[in-house]
Formats: structure tokens, sequence, C-alpha cells
């Protein structure tokens, strides 16, 4: 199943754990943060920054990833990783 990705749906699932298909398997990576930005014309609902924390281990490369949210949908995203620490890997999802 698939649907619009927008802020208010991934807002809704902020905390929530999501299946991300990765060269070393599924990871389970946490929808941390929303940033909306402002709006302009090439889109008709604002564009917005979504940050996603990954297991410490994770391959830390950025490229296209699918992922599964909590609700079934399936997402196609380009991820790029941001930050890393002991604990997590922070990856931003930019939608234009």
């Amino acid at each position: 199943m698939t649907t619009a990705l927008t802020a208010d749906l991934f807002e809704s699932l902020l905390g929530k754990l999501i299946s991300v298909n990765t060269a070393a398997g599924i990871e389970m990576w946490r929808i941390d943060s929303v940033k909306r930005r402002e709006q302009h014309g090439l889109r008709a609902d604002p564009p917005f920054n979504v940050y996603l924390a990954a297991p410490s281990g994770n391959d830390r490369k950025q490229g296209l990833r699918t992922a599964a949210l909590p609700d079934g949908v399936t997402a196609d995203f380009f991820a790029v990783p941001i930050a890393v620490s002991k604990d997590q890997v922070t990856y931003e999802v930019v939608f234009n």
C-alpha cells in the first residue's frame, strides 16, 4: 500500500519504529523528528525534513531506502547520514 508522504504522516509516527531495507538486511529505525520548511511553488504541500535514528552498527551510507511504516505503508526515500554517536546513526530525509 502506498500513500502520500507528508509532514503530518511522519509527525503522527514520531517515536515509532520503521523497518528499513539495508544492504545488511532489515533494520529498525526510529522516527525522531520532523522539520517543516517554507512553502514553495514546486510542491503542493510544504516541504519538510524527517530525522531517523538507525542502530549504531548501521552501514552509515547515504542512498535510496525502502521502508515499511507501522501502518503498513511502504515508503521509498533518499537518506543521508548526518550524525553518529555510540548509540545511533542519525539520517536526514528531505522532502522537497
